[in-house]
């Protein structure tokens, strides 16, 4: 009979914590409304759908408002069109309840940004979507800007040849336009260039500017970035504080240079951010690396917008852990709260004939079709589907003296890119060199002005219209 008693009182007891801890988690399941964004730039004419996350609620009704309609109206699915210039808010509420949440909604005239001087030139885009639509195919001027740790040079402007390419010159982009591209990616390393507070050279950021200019000057939309910064840009948490700082003030200085040029220059926060030599720095990295990479974009992006100027509306580029197509790498990359956002990822595949040195592989076999279309299919299933525009700022296959197949991979590669609206940007590293000497990516002959390969330009651009 204890026995039995004890076991009654036992199984009373746990009930009580049971029917305690049910409880408490219920508590803990917030109601409430949440939009996908608080604040957003629209231009007259144009369009953009709001998404909102209700959370604590089986059944409920959206009711949509707007406080202006002359300004934007909505609908009952979110869609906010954009009617004239000036502020409103649009609120989704949740019938029947006082739930809410707000999207702060500025217009403007197209063609038309506030700035503090005239723009350079006059291109605007109403979202970031809109001007990735418009690339096409683009190409990398790698090796050359962003040549690091140079220490064995006495003047550190000698940094652009370092690597063996020759200086850059405005023949050798008016080539890359004229071959279809239009669309040049400019890596930049700094770190070499500015003191450990961050502060840049003039010296190299005029240099910057001029290589930039023959590009811009020319039509091409330009993406600038920051590249091989890996030895400071640590993300750890005893580094934060000095790497964000630094970080910060480098990002500060280039968005204020180049704040009057128009919307067809992007800046690209980061190059691959990663930890060098981790156990998981090409598998997408670990969950408190990727946090830190989100705490920086979020600096990169209030930064750049500070700065005022054409920099209120630019489009800005972030990516995942080392610009993975890891599924893990990509889910987990927090979109900053602004509506001018691109992500770019780096995908060399199929790996063994694209990207690695000591196989044999040399052709598109049926399997490395499967990884391309397998890495699409992720890209839009994280970012695309939900709007999110996505640019591959690196991608290439290396000189195995294969080039039949290697215009057969372009083909393919670019063609599954086009059906998802993805530009892609071929990584040129100036070199031809066989796979026992190095990574030879070169397209473009710098020294002599021709194309190393010009059946794999016409297959890159060809296929990209």
């Amino acid at each position: 009979m204890k026995l039995r008693k004890i076991a009654a009182v036992f199984l009373a007891a746990l009930m009580c914590v049971l029917a305690v801890t049910a409880s408490v988690s219920a508590a803990t399941v917030k109601k409430g409304v949440k939009l996908n964004k608080s604040k957003v730039t629209m231009y007259v004419g144009s369009s953009y759908t709001l998404k909102p996350t209700v959370t604590g609620y089986s059944k409920y009704t959206l009711q949509w408002s707007t406080s202006d309609k002359s300004v934007v109206t909505v609908k009952s699915g979110g869609k906010i069109t954009a009617k004239k210039a000036g502020t409103a808010t649009v609120t989704v509420k949740i019938k029947g309840t006082k739930v809410k949440a707000s999207c702060k909604v500025t217009v403007k005239n197209k063609n038309v940004v506030s700035s503090d001087k005239t723009s350079k030139s006059g291109t605007y885009f109403d979202t970031a979507q809109e001007l990735v639509s418009k690339m096409t195919i683009g190409w990398n001027l790698g090796n050359t800007l962003d040549c690091y740790n140079c220490t064995w040079l006495s003047n550190k402007m000698d940094c652009e040849t370092a690597w063996g390419n020759p200086k850059t010159t405005k023949k050798m982009i008016t080539m890359v336009k004229k071959a279809g591209f239009n669309t040049i990616r400019i890596p930049v390393s700094w770190n070499d260039h500015m003191d450990s507070k961050g502060n840049i050279d003039k010296k190299w950021m005029d240099r910057v500017q001029e290589v930039v200019d023959y590009a811009y000057d020319s039509g091409m939309y330009v993406i600038l970035n920051s590249h091989h910064e890996l030895n400071w840009l640590k993300l750890d948490s005893a580094s934060e504080k000095n790497v964000t700082a630094k970080f910060k003030n480098m990002w500060k200085q280039i968005a204020t240079r180049f704040k009057d040029y128009d919307e067809k220059l992007l800046f690209e926060g980061m190059n691959e951010p990663r930890t060098e030599g981790s156990a998981k720095e090409w598998n997408g990295g670990t969950i408190e690396e990727r946090k830190a990479i989100n705490k920086l974009y979020k600096v990169f992006v209030d930064t750049v917008r500070a700065t005022g100027g054409t920099n209120k509306t630019r489009v800005l580029v972030i990516n995942p852990y080392g610009a993975s197509t890891n599924y893990n790498a990509m889910s987990e990359l927090e979109i900053p709260d602004d509506d001018k956002i691109a992500v770019s990822v780096h995908a060399y595949m199929p790996y063994n004939t694209a990207l690695n040195r000591y196989s044999s592989e040399t052709k598109l076999t049926d399997s490395g079709k499967k990884d391309i279309d397998y890495a699409f299919s992720n890209i839009n299933k994280v970012f695309l589907s939900k709007g999110i525009p996505v640019i591959m700022g690196e991608f290439g296959t290396m000189n195995k003296d294969n080039t039949k197949e290697r215009i057969e991979i372009a083909k393919y590669y670019v063609s599954v890119a086009n059906k998802y609206g993805v530009p892609c940007i071929w990584w040129d590293n100036g070199t031809i060199c066989k796979p026992s000497d190095g990574e030879g990516f070169g397209l473009l002959d710098r020294r002599n002005l021709k194309w190393f390969f010009e059946d794999i330009v016409k297959a890159l651009v060809n296929t990209a219209k």
